[in-house]
């Protein structure tokens, strides 16, 4: 009776792995484009200071802008360079923190593999 049930089990979680696997496969070929994807992360967390005429040394306020330094931004994205934000990880929560979450990371780094794509402007 034992032996009925352990194989239920396991082909219950074989199925489910592989449910999931395929699942998994099909968000990791999601390539992100600049107008969707990337677009509003930068608006969220960089162009405050990357504009024209801002404290920073570029703009990042326009797809040509972005799409030219996007291996840029994914590197120093993924380094924590930027966005700057001085206090730790460690320290206490502050509102409005200036960090960007992996899943933003993850986006600005697939865009910059996928060679920048801008993808359809939304409409206006």
């Amino acid at each position: 009776m034992k032996k009925p049930l352990m194989y239920l089990l396991a082909t219950t979680s074989l199925l489910t792995l592989g449910v999931l696997n395929t699942f998994g496969q099909a968000q990791s070929g999601y390539i992100p484009t600049y107008y969707v994807d990337v677009q509003p992360i930068l608006e969220k967390n960089c162009v405050s200071c990357h504009v024209a005429g801002g404290i920073a040394p570029f703009a990042l306020d326009n797809p040509k802008e972005a799409v030219a330094r996007a291996n840029r931004i994914a590197e120093v994205t993924r380094e924590e360079y930027m966005p700057p934000f001085p206090p730790s990880r460690e320290s206490q929560p502050f509102l409005n923190e200036r960090r960007l979450g992996i899943a933003s990371k993850k986006v600005l780094e697939d865009w910059a593999k996928a060679k920048a794509p801008l993808g359809k402007p939304p409409r206006k």
